[in-house]
């Protein structure tokens, strides 16, 4: 008989093998009954000698205790959004961009199925499992390992496809984590037995799933994962994405079998079109495809926007119609104070889900189709994750359907509404509405808002359904045992969100502006306020007509703005957040208007910075009047390169960028 450390190792390398051809090959050796037998007796092994227990077993999958919320990750590389298409029109038309950016027709691309599910990041260190994020805003996500780990289509370590093979240093894959159809009804008709609210989608249910405190729950959901490609890598060379998919799979990655390379934008099309013919004939949903240019040289070359790469983009399906009998009409109210009319649908069969609700858009669009409560209709869902109404069956009416309007006053405070000048939209003004409540914190706690870590949706909803928080000023009266009462919410984790809030009151008057969640105020927007009057308090002195002569804040922003402050609510809001201390007034003006090495200069920052967060570094940046670029091209004045600073070092290079250290970063606005 074997010692039984041999025996553990061996047991680990036999389910290791097994859940490789289980979940990535689609090609089981043995039944469940015998891997079941290997996972008990090696856990009865590792009972039996805990000091032999590593974070990689097949034992550590599922999570004891559950967790006390989420730790934040920041992204090496940001996690951007892809914009969508929704036609071969364009379609072609991206594909005459690429060739007229790139300056070449020599183009290949990788199509991929678009699974509906939430983008994670996996990253292994020399070939081992060690952190697992949500795509959050794409710069910033929750740490959801422990979540992670309880799917067992993502291995806990890396295998060397050949002898000889070294391990990168650091490997971050990216991929989709989704519920197959099948996992997703069950889950609902056990929801529907416990009286619990359904689930819409599988896509709901995944982000759900991941969100959950107690990893023992998650690990009965049955999720699972596709790679569909890399993040951020330390000793890896790869020159194309149809490379690294490869790597991947052969490293134990699942990804997905349903992939093509094309030579041009005909073999894509061909290939999108036969999938939106049988994507139904899948265990689980997608909504379209994903093209991207395969050659990593060319991606750099062609670069991003603020929001999303242009080697890339999302080719979604035509709308699937379903013909189904309305039978109410509701007023929802969002976290702006935006009425929003909601169909109640008979159940319908819809892409893969049933559906029972349907946007309506707004009262103009009610209006327009002519759409009454008892009406048949037909529902598409072309991109939303709320059905949308496309039209009524008229020639089915029965004469007992009754029309709709919208309501004078707010369905859920009694105050009330107003439509929003030269728009369609009817909106209650009163921000401190039940409805907009929950919504409006969590804007309020943003990261480019007041930036309060730790107050996630599941804290917010506990805090203002126990009646602790009315409206997010009462955040800064929190006490310790408030917190520690909360579920899931230990001693620990309290602390550190009172710090957050606490420290929060010193952010910048852009930020708190943002925060405040007044309409038509964004981020851009508070920028600009912010600079022009300084304060609040002159902001909230301003006339709409003085806020008119502002460049960039046109007549709509301007009533907007003017009426929220000079309002008897917003007059309140103000007071409360200068009684709470938080700052009203603009750092940024306060200091020096001095020209800077940064003034007017367009700034990269990339790898890693011992002593700043790359956000740290690029608001610096920002104050000494510097702008800042997620992508270097021949306009970037300077790249502050950090430790490992990738691709982005390698093309400021070629283009003769001026390149600076940490070092030479940190004398420059010292001296500034």
């Amino acid at each position: 008989m074997k010692p039984d450390r041999e025996r553990i190792a061996e047991l680990r390398r036999l389910i290791r093998h097994h859940d490789r051809k289980y979940y990535i090959d689609a090609a089981p050796e043995i039944s469940d009954y015998e891997y079941d037998m290997l996972v008990a007796e090696l856990r009865k092994l590792e009972e039996k000698h805990p000091e032999l227990i590593t974070p990689d077993s097949p034992t550590q999958r599922v999570g004891g205790e559950p967790l006390e919320g989420f730790a934040t990750v920041e992204h090496r590389l940001p996690m951007l959004s892809i914009d969508n298409t929704y036609s071969e029109d364009e379609m072609r038309e991206f594909d005459r961009r690429v060739r007229r950016l790139l300056e070449s027709d020599e183009v290949e691309y990788v199509v991929e199925l678009k699974i509906d599910g939430l983008a994670v990041s996996l990253v292994y260190e020399d070939g081992l499992f060690t952190l697992g994020s949500t795509r959050g805003d794409g710069f910033r996500g929750d740490d959801v390992t422990t979540n992670l780990k309880t799917i067992k289509a993502i291995p806990l370590r890396l295998e060397p496809p050949k002898k000889g093979f070294r391990m990168p240093a650091v490997l971050e894959a990216r991929g989709e984590v989704y519920m197959p159809i099948a996992a997703f009804e069950k889950l609902n008709k056990e929801r529907e037995k416990e009286d619990l609210p359904l689930f819409a989608n599988p896509r709901n249910a995944a982000a759900g799933s991941m969100k959950l405190l107690d990893p023992r729950t998650v690990a009965g959901r049955h999720l699972s994962i596709c790679i569909y490609g890399l993040g951020y890598t330390e000793g890896l060379e790869v020159n194309t994405h149809f490379e690294a998919l490869n790597l991947l799979r052969s490293l134990g990655l699942r990804t997905n079998p349903n992939t093509r390379l094309c030579p041009d934008i005909d073999e894509v099309m061909d290939f999108c079109n036969e999938w939106e013919e049988k994507r139904h004939s899948l265990d689980y949903h997608i909504d379209g495809m994903v093209v991207k240019v395969n050659s990593f040289e060319q991606q750099e070359l062609l670069g991003a926007t603020s929001k999303a790469p242009r080697w890339v983009i999302s080719y979604k399906f035509p709308a699937e119609e379903g013909i189904t009998k309305l039978k109410e009409i509701k007023v929802q109210v969002g976290r702006s104070g935006t009425l929003t009319p909601v169909a109640l649908l008979e159940p319908v069969h819809l892409a893969g889900t049933t559906v029972t609700r349907a946007t309506l858009h707004n009262a103009d669009e009610v209006a327009r189709k002519d759409i009454r409560e008892g009406d048949w209709v037909a529902v598409a869902k072309a991109g939303e994750i709320i059905p949308q109404v496309l039209r009524v069956i008229k020639e089915r009416r029965t004469g007992k359907e009754k029309p709709f309007k919208m309501p004078q006053t707010c369905p859920v405070c009694g105050e009330k509404v107003r439509r929003v000048p030269d728009e369609v939209y009817i909106k209650c003004t009163n921000p401190l509405c039940e409805a907009q409540r929950k919504q409006r914190i969590r804007h309020f706690a943003r990261r480019d808002g007041m930036d309060i870590e730790g107050l996630g949706p599941a804290v917010i909803e506990q805090l203002v359904d126990k009646g602790l928080v009315d409206d997010f000023t009462d955040l800064y009266h929190l006490k310790l045992e408030d917190l520690v009462a909360l579920e899931r919410m230990g001693k620990k984790s309290s602390e550190n969100l009172l710090g957050a809030i606490e420290k929060s009151k010193s952010r910048d008057l852009p930020e708190v502006l943002s925060a405040m969640g007044v309409e038509h105020i964004g981020t851009h927007a508070a920028e600009v306020l912010a600079e022009h009057f300084g304060s609040l308090d002159g902001l909230a002195r301003a006339s709409s007509e003085d806020l008119e002569k502002i460049e960039e804040i046109g007549p709509i922003m301007a009533e907007s703005i003017a009426g929220f402050f000079h309002s008897p609510a917003g007059k309140k809001l103000l007071k409360r957040l200068k009684d709470i201390g938080v700052n009203t007034r603009s750092l940024a003006r306060a200091r020096p208007k001095a020209a800077t090495p940064f003034t007017d200069k367009s700034v990269v920052v990339t790898g890693t910075l011992s002593g700043y967060s790359r956000k740290e570094a690029e608001d610096l940046v920002k104050e000494l009047g510097g702008k800042v670029s997620s992508s270097v091209s021949a306009r970037t004045d300077f790249l502050v390169a950090g430790d490992k600073p990738g691709s982005k070092l390698t093309k400021a290079q070629k283009l003769g960028v001026k390149i600076m250290s940490e070092e030479e970063f940190e004398k420059l606005f010292t001296s500034a």
